[in-house]
């Protein structure tokens, strides 16, 4: 069955949070150890959806098996940035969901050009992330110690970023 790369809908919310859940649950990558109650992923999808957000899930028919967004900063100084997240489900990473996801979230970024910078935190043990990342334009600007716990182990975490867009750019210079 193909794998399509969809807006992510409210429609989405309950194989979301399935999908949340089990990359919590099998890795420490993510900051959470199991995904929210399944009302407050609906709202959370919901309202992606509502306000535009460059969300995306990849969807066999049945499932997300993985996921993309990048949510721009509410404060007023910040409305500039967006904070960059995803997930793929372990059985179907190393085949180009995560690219395909990413790729979707900053084309639509770009196209919209709403937010000018992508921001994200990464374990800096998670090469394969990181070097995806860094495929996409990514660069390291700077890490955190004791930036992850998990079932009390800490990790140190990489602040990477990626400007889409400068002010001299929206004024064709």
């Amino acid at each position: 069955m193909p794998i399509d790369i969809l807006p992510t809908r409210a429609e989405h919310a309950a194989a979301f949070h399935a999908c949340l859940d089990e990359v919590a649950r099998e890795s420490a990558m993510l900051g959470q150890w199991q995904a929210p109650e399944v009302a407050r992923v609906h709202d959370f999808v919901a309202a992606n959806a509502a306000a535009g957000h460059a969300a995306f899930v990849a969807w066999d028919g049945e499932q997300v098996l993985g996921w993309a967004d990048a949510i721009p900063l509410w404060a007023d100084g910040l409305r500039h940035r967006a904070q960059f997240g995803m997930g793929v489900r372990r059985a179907w990473r190393g085949q180009g969901l995560g690219r395909r996801l990413a790729e979707a979230v900053l084309g639509q970024l770009r196209q919209t050009g709403a937010v000018r910078r992508v921001d994200l935190e990464v374990r800096a043990d998670n090469a394969p992330a990181i070097g995806l990342y860094e495929r996409l334009g990514f660069i390291v600007e700077g890490r955190r110690a004791l930036g992850l716990c998990h079932r009390g182990v800490y990790y140190q975490t990489l602040e990477m970023g990626l400007v889409l867009s400068t002010p001299a750019d929206r004024r064709g210079r």
